[in-house]
């Protein structure tokens, strides 16, 4: 069940400027696809999506297969392609698959969706649940197969790539001296290198985030906002 503080405003609550039906099952559906292209960093070649409990029910009748392509697209909210989004997909040679899952939610959720995807040699699973007008929370990020837990709403930033654990600290010392607010780290390291994902208190500004990039330029980054 969503909580108040899940929400960031009254916005939030009422929902977004959308494509219908359903602000759950559509803008939410949109939102995850977003979040998925995020971590992506590119035009998915492959996408497969997992669907749970509600979403598994009624994703057909409630729009939310093309959100979610269309998430995955780069399409905002009320993008009108939102609903030829599978259409062009396929055209641009994506391949498009989607999966009722019959057991409990993995997001623990109704409103649940798994996106894997792929493009170039990066591979990526991202688990959201649609919580209300339009809000979502990422519930696991999964690259290249490492792979964290979490259960939070936006902002996010995730940075993963081959590093060590002193350069991660490095980063999240010079994001706290450049102003952004970290409510939590979440990460993973191996000898492959590091995954991690940063709840944010706010926004990034694009600025901080364009000056990360460059001096970290070893490090992917994606923002989900």
């Amino acid at each position: 069940m969503a909580r108040k503080k899940d929400f960031q405003s009254a916005f939030d609550i009422i929902g977004p400027v959308m494509m219908g039906p359903s602000s759950s099952h559509t803008a939410g559906a949109v939102k995850i696809g977003n979040a998925g292209r995020t971590v992506l960093q590119g035009t998915p070649e492959n996408i497969e999506v997992h669907y749970y409990e509600s979403f598994a029910k009624t994703h057909l009748g409630h729009g939310t297969d093309v959100a979610i392509i269309g998430g995955m697209l780069g399409y905002s909210t009320f993008d009108e392609r939102i609903k030829h989004s599978i259409e062009i997909a396929k055209n641009e040679g994506i391949k498009i698959k989607f999966i009722e899952e019959s057991g409990k939610s993995l997001g623990e959720h109704p409103n649940c969706a798994l996106i894997k995807a792929d493009s170039g040699d990066r591979h990526i699973e991202v688990n959201g649940i649609s919580i209300g007008g339009g809000t979502i929370k990422i519930k696991s990020i999964n690259v290249n197969g490492q792979c964290i837990l979490m259960n939070h709403g936006l902002p996010i930033l995730e940075v993963d790539g081959p590093t060590d654990n002193a350069t991660i600290n490095h980063l999240i010392n010079d994001l706290i001296e450049n102003g952004v607010d970290i409510n939590e780290e979440i990460k993973t390291i191996n000898q492959e290198g590091c995954l991690i994902a940063m709840h944010l208190n706010k926004a990034l500004s694009e600025d901080t985030l364009d000056k990360m990039k460059e001096k970290y330029s070893d490090l992917n980054f994606a923002y989900i906002k």
